[in-house]
């Protein structure tokens, strides 16, 4: 009996999984293809891109980043392969090597993207959905 809600659990878990991921991969997969690395053909240089994602600061007043800055980061993330160019996050290599907790974290990215479907700029939605993930996770630690 016990193996077999175990087993329903699991299910049930796969499934929620799987439609949280294809929620994101829908909202993404609409959004317009945008490339916010023109200026960084050559890569970007670890130190930098350290210090830009590093020192994000919790009270961050995202209108007060100017768009230059929120296309870096970006590009930032899509150098390391966490957002590809049409906006899907991609963490599966960060939960199969067990550095992020997908069932933790998958609920919060999902508020958070809820939260600025509406802006139409890429680099501010996806720059607005970070910032609100690293809140969610630094508050939730």
């Amino acid at each position: 009996m016990m193996s077999s809600i175990s087993l329903m659990s699991g299910k049930m878990s796969a499934r929620l999984v799987l439609c949280i991921t294809l929620m994101l991969r829908y909202q993404f997969s609409n959004s317009e293809f945008y490339d916010p690395c023109t200026t960084h053909s050559k890569g970007i240089d670890e130190d930098e891109a350290e210090a830009a994602v590093g020192d994000w600061p919790g009270n961050l007043n995202l209108a007060s980043v100017n768009s230059t800055h929120k296309c870096y980061v970006i590009c930032i993330l899509q150098y390391y392969n966490i957002v590809s160019t049409s906006g899907e996050i991609t963490l599966r290599k960060y939960y199969d090597s067990g550095v992020i907790d997908e069932f933790a974290v998958a609920p919060k990215i999902n508020r958070c993207r809820y939260e600025f479907r509406k802006v139409k700029d890429y680099c501010d939605r996806m720059f607005a959905v970070f910032h609100c993930l690293r809140k969610e996770i630094l508050i939730n630690s």
